[in-house]
């Protein structure tokens, strides 16, 4: 009887499942550490650095919590510690008067020019962010992505996206530091 000699492509199926079992040489490069824990997996699966250590609760002590009052109802957030912020944290309690922009933001003219010391000449804001728009002195609650624009300084965010968003028409907000 005449023995069949493998093909080709069964020589290949056969020897695939095979190569992820070799292990690498010493001194070669095997790519990236398996995460160490179930935070370092999330996190390194989305493509980021591991959480550093108490990095939360720095970022709390280093803001301002506030309050923002709308027709009755609150809104809380959290001023950054740029000079930015800071300088409108001194100006508060305000009552501003807020509009639509663009389809993306709530717009208010603050009385006061606040501080550009140490920031950035322009940024980009997500949903949540509170902004200073620097050439219209403005205060800025965004609720939708906005790209980069020299002018926008991040300030801090606030968490109630549909209080913001669902406001049709101009507004009228209290903003002051939380109690």
């Amino acid at each position: 009887m005449r023995q069949k000699k493998p093909t080709l492509a069964a020589i290949i199926a056969l020897a695939l499942p095979l190569a992820g079992c070799s292990t690498p040489s010493p001194g070669t490069d095997s790519g990236p550490a398996p995460p160490t824990s179930p935070q370092e997996a999330s996190s390194t699966a989305a493509g980021s650095s591991p959480p550093s250590q108490g990095s939360s609760a720095a970022t709390a002590a280093e803001t301002t919590p506030i309050t923002i009052d709308i027709d009755g109802g609150t809104v809380t957030g959290a001023l950054s510690s740029n000079a930015t912020a800071r300088s409108l944290i001194q100006q508060l309690p305000l009552t501003l008067s807020f509009r639509d922009y663009g389809g993306q933001e709530k717009i208010a003219e603050l009385p006061e020019a606040l501080s550009l010391d140490g920031v950035p000449a322009g940024d980009s804001a997500e949903p949540l962010t509170i902004g200073y728009y620097a050439p219209d002195q403005a205060l800025v609650l965004y609720y939708e992505s906005v790209g980069y624009s020299r002018g926008i300084v991040r300030i801090g965010s606030f968490d109630d996206l549909a209080a913001i968003r669902d406001q049709t028409s101009g507004f009228t907000a209290r903003l002051a530091p939380a109690d």
